[in-house]
């Protein structure tokens, strides 16, 4: 089997354990059972488990930008990228059954380990900053200043992520996007 192709499952495999029953819960003999793989395949691809968790992160905010990026592909216009932006947060609560986000789970179990705390930031200022470039280059109706609401979307979104996850529903996340409609 390729080296790579080890590597991808052992990180698919880690990946699906930590989101979905969290990375405390998780052990590395979990990881080498559910990936099929040699016990010393693992450490030739992370040394630690911490280095598992932090390749599992790097990849989720790769791929979730890549998301991203692709389900905004249709809307050239800045004031329908930022709601398309609520419905792409929707469709990935009902894809992951309103289970939350990968970045505020670990943080909330895992945020003391090494590199944690920063590819978690690293991950949500760059959605700030996505939605800031977007404020600046829609012509809202200038209730909030740029950087108001900028701030307000995005703890709109977050907040909406948050509840959703408590309620098991988009319900919240649908009228965020609402207040933001009516903002812009």
């Amino acid at each position: 089997m390729r080296e790579s192709a080890v590597k991808d499952r052992i990180l698919d495999t880690a990946s699906r354990l930590f989101y979905d029953q969290g990375y405390n819960l998780t052990g590395i003999n979990q990881i080498i059972e559910e990936a099929s793989i040699a016990r010393a395949s693992l450490y030739n691809h992370f040394e630690a488990k911490s280095d598992l968790l932090l390749a599992y992160l790097d990849r989720t905010h790769q791929r979730w930008f890549e998301e991203l990026e692709e389900f905004l592909r249709p809307f050239t216009d800045p004031r329908e990228k930022l709601l398309a932006i609520f419905d792409f947060r929707i469709r990935r609560q009902q894809k992951l059954k309103y289970r939350g986000c990968h970045f505020n789970k670990i943080t909330a179990e895992a945020c003391e380990e090494e590199g944690v705390a920063q590819r978690v930031l690293v991950h949500k200022e760059r959605l700030r900053g996505y939605i800031h470039q977007l404020v600046l280059r829609v012509k809202h109706r200038r209730l909030l200043d740029d950087d108001m609401l900028t701030d307000t979307i995005f703890l709109l979104m977050e907040g909406g992520l948050a509840v959703g996850a408590m309620y098991r529903n988009s319900k919240d996340t649908k009228s965020a996007k609402r207040i933001v409609e009516n903002l812009l």
